[in-house]
């Protein structure tokens, strides 16, 4: 008898155990099983870094030409996009005319640094500087891929690359609502 009443009582703690986990891990769960991140689980909590804090990448779902990405904590849309040969996190951003990298992501990215011309104004945030035109062979975001893009390379004023018009542009449909935004091709 007292044998059966501990084994109740392991198994009991192992369940809650368990609900516990999967209801602190819920966004992780979610975007495993490619479901939308409910809204409450993004709220954050006073353990969780500041609003200025740069979010990891959030999931994004793709299906053939078309990917979804969901909203951060931070009230952004982030991306990772395969960029020529390496993987660069962007923000979305419609009100950059350009795709612009860091200098550290277009070395990720496999452009050289060397020898470009910083003759194109540009404005960001912190005022207006200088980049480098330059021309990416291949930008995919999930399922949508898009060759022979123009981008920017801002050596000053960014902290993260933006993506930019000259990608979000020739989608067929871009759609945003509270939680996610539809990339079309």
């Amino acid at each position: 008898m007292l044998f059966k009443v501990i084994r109740d009582c392991v198994l009991l703690i192992g369940v809650g155990a368990a609900l516990v986990a999967g209801w602190t891990h819920r966004p992780q769960v979610y975007a495993f099983l490619g479901l939308p991140v409910p809204v409450d689980s993004q709220a954050p909590t006073a353990e969780e870094p500041p609003i200025n804090f740069l979010p990891a990448i959030t999931p994004q779902a793709s299906t053939g030409s078309t990917v979804t990405l969901y909203k951060a904590r931070d009230g952004h849309f982030w991306a990772e996009a395969r960029v020529n040969k390496g993987f660069v996190k962007f923000l979305v951003d419609t009100g950059a005319s350009a795709i612009a990298l860091t200098p550290e992501d277009a070395k990720k990215s496999g452009l050289s640094l060397k020898g470009l011309q910083y003759n194109a104004p540009v404005m960001t945030a912190n005022g207006q500087t200088m980049a480098a035109r330059v021309k990416l062979n291949r930008v995919s975001v999930g399922g949508v891929t898009l060759s022979n893009v123009n981008a920017l390379i801002v050596p000053d004023g960014l902290t993260v690359s933006l993506l930019g018009m000259t990608f979000l542009g020739e989608m067929q449909k871009v759609e945003a609502t509270r939680e996610t935004m539809i990339l079309r091709q």
